[in-house]
């Protein structure tokens, strides 16, 4: 799944992912959603959950109360 035309900035990572992942992957990619091939596919659905993961949940203190936004 290496992309030899990285990006500035970015870097590589090995997974195993399920068959059922990879034929999804593919799928998509066979569309063009999210990418040109599996590990562009692959590549961004991690970027952007790890982007959720960081940025949500936020916590809003009120009256000595926990709310999530």
């Amino acid at each position: 799944m290496a992309n030899p035309g990285n990006k500035a900035g970015s870097g590589s990572i090995t997974v195993t992912v399920s068959n059922q992942s990879i034929r999804l992957l593919d799928e998509l990619a066979e569309l063009g959603i999210y990418g040109k091939n599996k590990a562009e596919v692959a590549a961004r659905f991690i970027d952007k959950a790890l982007h959720e993961f960081v940025d949500t949940p936020r916590l809003k203190l009120e009256r000595g109360k926990q709310e999530k936004r």
